[in-house]
């Protein structure tokens, strides 16, 4: 039991460590110096220093939704960050004016949907489905999410990251239970 207990928490680690890195700008890609990152307000996801750069077939501003929507071969990239899906959508808060340069502070959630992969180094996170909310940093990845770090993986129903808790719940159901294959890593004699 109590070795089960412990791959659990390993498995979680890796599956909040996959994508902790890979969104959160930390200036490292190390799950454990991204670890040490002060917690509190200032730390924020996608609101690093650096620009994001999004390509795709097309872009609707809707004024009176306050929504932007990319739509077809969507690819965002973020220094080494990279996220690919069909359609990516920003949610600004209710009131927001998304003429105004201050678009990052004003968001309230972006979904990415479609074949969703995130990727940032050896770290690679795919589903149908990623859901990022800002106010609450936490990120859900659902249809088929799978996470990977070189050749281990977690899987399940639904992942939730709550990136400032540096926490991680992976759900899963009697059809499609939480699956983790982890590699141990060897040590060299």
């Amino acid at each position: 039991m109590k070795r089960h207990s412990r791959i659990f928490t390993w498995a979680a680690a890796i599956a909040a460590g996959l994508l902790w890195t890979a969104v959160v700008q930390t200036g490292s890609v190390n799950p454990a110096a991204a670890a040490e990152t002060p917690k509190g307000p200032e730390v924020k996801a996608l609101a690093g220093g650096s620009p994001l750069h999004v390509a795709s077939d097309r872009m609707v501003v809707d004024q009176r939704s306050n929504t932007i929507r990319f739509e077809g071969h969507v690819v965002v990239k973020q220094d080494d960050l990279v996220i690919t899906g069909k359609r990516l959508t920003v949610y600004a808060k209710e009131g927001a004016d998304l003429a105004e340069n201050q678009m990052m502070e004003e968001v309230e959630r972006i979904e990415v949907e479609g074949e969703v992969t995130i990727t940032r180094e050896d770290k690679v996170a795919r589903a149908e489905k990623a859901v990022f909310f800002q106010k609450e940093q936490k990120i859900m990845l659902s249809g088929n999410p799978r996470l990977m770090q070189g050749k281990n993986t977690v899987q399940g129903r639904l992942i939730t990251l709550y990136l400032e808790e540096e926490r991680s719940v992976v759900e899963g159901t009697s059809d499609q239970p939480v699956q983790a294959v982890l590699h141990p890593k060897r040590s060299e004699d």
